[in-house]
């Protein structure tokens, strides 16, 4: 059965600032991949559905279409500077929901 929606992939990330950066905001990192989003995809952030759950400066969550996971996880990669703070990406799991997001997180206790 082939599901009538676009399915979606939910890609958690951290952030981690080299010397004494400031901390970059959600409006800033919008910012950032909507300039590079063509750039590194060849495609706009409507062409990934590309949304920015939530980032609280080092750690967030992007939802993208599942066939566009891959141009995702690249176009964080290839981003070093949030508004000139120096910075690396780094993803750290992808998940069809965020609940199993949540889940993946947290250390197995069995």
């Amino acid at each position: 059965m082939v599901k009538e929606t676009r399915r979606h992939r939910y890609i958690s990330f951290h952030v981690t600032y080299k010397k004494d950066a400031a901390v970059g905001t959600q409006s800033e990192l919008i910012q950032i991949l909507r300039e590079r989003c063509y750039v590194v995809c060849s495609k706009n952030t409507r062409e990934l559905g590309l949304w920015v759950v939530s980032f609280d400066g080092t750690t967030g969550i992007l939802k993208c279409y599942h066939q566009e996971k891959d141009n995702v996880t690249k176009l964080l990669q290839s981003l070093d500077k949030i508004e000139k703070k120096p910075m690396t990406i780094t993803t750290l799991r992808t998940s069809g929901t965020i609940q199993g997001l949540a889940q993946k997180k947290l250390p197995r206790t069995r």
